[in-house]
């Protein structure tokens, strides 16, 4: 799952929106630098990662790309799964995407730990991106940045019309992903 679905989920479970974000920054083993809400948000993040990218759903959303695209298919599906989730956003919560987006903001930057890789500055973005999932010209700013950020030269910044072509996929495939998590989550997450 991308940004959207993580932080939907760490708000289920009351666990650190920042420890969220920096899941994706923070590698190798959690010692004692952050605090334990921030340590507990990283392990769930990367718990939620396992947990749908193993997950049955998640595998078959993977198989309909075709090489050279399947080498970044995981990448894709948690886009056009966060993208469905957004496009659906009533379904899964009582405010509007808008609102959560600014609430998820907010909360991030109060969380965000001095000894995170990067300043809170760069944060101020979040909100817009959150609220972006919706739109396709969100989701395109998700794959240039996905492209930039990777080692390799790739052409995933060129996979919006593959992602819109598999809405209905996903849209099929985001409530039944969410539910699932959402006990995995309930069943991971510390009290």
């Amino acid at each position: 799952m991308n940004l959207l679905a993580h932080l939907l989920l760490a708000e289920r479970s009351d666990t650190s929106f920042a420890g969220q974000i920096l899941g994706d920054e923070i590698k190798g083993w959690l010692d004692e630098r952050f605090a334990p809400p921030i340590r507990e948000g990283i392990r769930l993040h990367r718990a939620i990662d396992r947990y749908s990218d193993d997950h049955t759903l998640h595998r078959e959303l993977r198989r309909t790309f075709e090489p050279p695209l399947r080498r970044y298919a995981g990448i894709l599906v948690d886009i056009g799964l966060d993208h469905a989730l957004a496009r659906q956003w009533p379904a899964f919560h009582a405010d509007t995407l808008n609102a959560f987006s600014d609430t998820a903001q907010r909360r991030v930057i109060a969380e965000w730990p001095s000894q995170a890789p990067f300043s809170s500055a760069r944060l101020a973005w979040l909100a817009r991106v959150l609220a972006g999932y919706a739109h396709p010209e969100g989701i395109q700013r998700a794959l240039n940045s996905v492209a930039r950020r990777l080692r390799r030269r790739n052409e995933v910044h060129l996979c919006l019309p593959e992602l819109l072509a598999r809405n209905p996929i996903f849209d099929d495939a985001i409530a039944a992903l969410i539910y699932d998590l959402d006990r995995h989550v309930r069943d991971v997450a510390l009290p």
